[in-house]
């Protein structure tokens, strides 16, 4: 992602946020906020969904995000009273609401798988789904295998496919054969291991049905 933004310049390859020629220096966690907030942008994403996004692997309190988010938008020269990129939504997260050429369909994510205690963010593009170390959606459960589910978003949508895994794949109380297209608030279980799959939208329009 590439955006310009009230004099600046965020390259999401190189990493780098400038003002004109001048860096502004963020650390790695800061870069992949303003990368979230400016893929979702208008739309506020919510603490919970930003907290696993950024510490996948470990349970920080609301106080490591705000220092984040602090982070950025001392960069930005923003503050939460002018709220002139950074918008905080009570009670809920943060939305980038500065006007940019970024195109809104370069989304980071495209969902989520949901338990009752957390949520597992899915990227755009083709990833792995496990509980191994190289996994980009990571289930950290010995229910799990290590490698368990191939994922492809495509087009804002979700196919996902059993990996060979050990216990199988469920979606819906049916384990499919092959790539199937998963709709908004579908069940889905990895072993044992229990999920609801959600959209970054509003899911209206995401509609189940078996791969080709």
């Amino acid at each position: 992602m590439r955006a310009h933004f009230s004099g600046f310049t965020f390259d999401g390859e190189a990493r780098e946020l400038r003002r004109g020629d001048e860096v502004r220096p963020l650390s790695p966690r800061a870069l992949q906020l303003l990368t979230l907030l400016l893929a979702a942008r208008p739309r506020p994403l919510a603490q919970t969904r930003l907290r696993d996004a950024l510490w996948p692997d470990t349970h920080v309190g609301y106080s490591s995000l705000a220092q984040v988010v602090a982070e950025l938008r001392k960069a930005l020269g923003d503050s939460p009273a002018a709220g002139r990129f950074l918008r905080t939504v009570p009670r809920y997260g943060y939305a980038f609401v500065a006007p940019t050429d970024a195109p809104a369909e370069l989304a980071a994510f495209v969902g989520s798988f949901v338990t009752g205690e957390r949520e597992y963010l899915v990227p755009a593009g083709e990833s792995l789904l496990g509980r191994g170390a190289g996994c980009a959606v990571r289930l950290v459960s010995a229910r799990v295998s290590r490698v368990h589910a191939r994922l492809r978003a495509d087009d804002g949508r979700l196919w996902l496919e059993d990996a060979g895994s050990k216990n199988g794949t469920w979606v819906n109380g049916r384990r499919p054969s092959g790539p199937v297209l998963l709709g908004d608030a579908d069940e889905v279980v990895f072993g044992s291991f229990h999920t609801v799959f959600h959209y970054l939208g509003d899911g209206s329009t995401h509609t189940g049905r078996p791969g080709p």
